[in-house]
């Protein structure tokens, strides 16, 4: 599917000719306001346009939406790629929202952005909140993510992926390798090696791993029931995510108060 058409009538594109690279320049500065790690999605999007400008980033468009958009879904390494999208206002994916690292892109939404599912591997900055339906996956460690206001979702994954809350992180679940998410409120980590987190996971997901799981840490098979958990695997998580499916097993109903 065209990006052009993907997109929407309000976008301006830069393939399309709607968007100008002398537009640009102003454009980053008023819509690009994250400060982490000095800014690292500003220079990314400078890097963009100065490869545009050299006539070597033709491959990767360049949007600008004006207002709310509402997708199906959105992956930007999917063709036509998109190296940089620009919202002003809310970004709402109905179903999985998944940007890149390779090829790198970098999205700024000045509202908040929902969606069934997000993995992010590339730049991404949200002025709102970042909420998912189900799972929200940080992976990888070359590109950086900042949200202003909340994170929210059931399930959170981080795997060496720099994250920087200005709010909250609001889950069930966070886990991952390490604490890679800072966050201006504590929140509730748990290493991804512990039996809380096993007892947390989806069984559909915990069949997934069997693998890399059923192995105790002596490299001895042991009791499909009472599995090591070495470290999860991030593409089978992925992989898993992917198909719109929940991480987390069900949560037990609440009570009603008398």
């Amino acid at each position: 599917m065209p990006t052009q058409k993907l997109l929407g009538r309000k976008s301006r594109h830069l393939s399309a000719g709607t968007l100008t690279a002398e537009e640009l320049p102003s454009l980053l500065k008023r819509t690009i306001r994250g400060k982490f790690a000095k800014s690292s999605t500003l220079r990314a999007a400078k890097r963009l346009l100065e490869e545009h400008l050299a006539g070597e980033g033709a491959h990767r468009d360049i949007v600008h939406h004006e207002g709310k958009l509402v997708l199906e879904e959105l992956t930007t390494a999917r063709r036509p790629r998109l190296g940089l999208l620009l919202v002003e206002g809310d970004l709402v994916v109905k179903g999985r929202y998944e940007d890149s690292l390779d090829p790198e892109s970098i999205v700024v939404v000045t509202g908040t952005l929902r969606a069934g599912d997000v993995i992010t591997k590339g730049f991404l900055e949200v002025h709102g909140d970042l909420v998912a339906e189900r799972s929200i996956l940080f992976l990888d460690n070359d590109a950086c993510c900042e949200v202003l206001g909340d994170v929210r979702a059931p399930f959170v994954y981080t795997n060496y992926h720099a994250v920087k809350v200005h709010g909250g992180v609001k889950a069930r679940l966070v886990t991952g390798d390490a604490r890679h998410i800072r966050s201006a409120q504590e929140y509730v980590f748990l290493e991804e090696t512990t039996r809380e987190v096993r007892d947390l996971l989806s069984p559909k997901l915990l069949k997934r791993f069997a693998d890399e799981m059923f192995e105790d840490e002596e490299g001895e098979e042991v009791d499909p029931d009472e599995p090591w958990i070495d470290a999860i695997d991030t593409e089978t998580l992925a992989a898993f995510v992917r198909k719109g499916q929940s991480a987390l097993v069900e949560a037990p109903p609440r009570r009603r108060r008398k």
